[in-house]
């Protein structure tokens, strides 16, 4: 692992395209705990809606999506499927809509 780790740093031309692509998939997931936090935390309900769908549509294309990463060097292997990345957005993004459908059931009945 070490020499991975000064491989990488010596000479990062070698592993920009998977540092890049794992560098866009975080940023992705990090917008998206994003939205379905303020889809969660959001006053009004339209607001809980829409900010709630970007992380249930997304999300749910991520966890389907395979997003296999894998590193090999030496005796050191390491296999991750990036896709369960995503099971979090799209939990955060169901939560929002739940309140939102809940009080928009609240507010109906009144």
């Amino acid at each position: 692992m070490r020499e991975l780790i000064h491989d990488i740093i010596n000479d990062p031309r070698e592993y920009w395209p998977i540092l890049a692509i794992l560098g866009a998939v975080l940023l992705v997931w990090g917008g998206l705990c994003v939205s379905g936090l303020i889809s969660m935390r959001a006053s009004t309900q339209r607001r809980r809606l829409w900010f709630a769908l970007a992380p249930l549509i997304f999300g749910l294309m991520g966890v389907c999506a395979q997003i296999p990463l894998s590193l090999q060097r030496d005796e050191f292997q390491f296999h991750f499927d990036l896709g369960w990345l995503f099971l979090v957005p799209l939990l955060m993004g169901a939560a929002g809509f739940a309140f939102y459908w809940k009080s928009r059931q609240v507010v109906v009945k009144l």
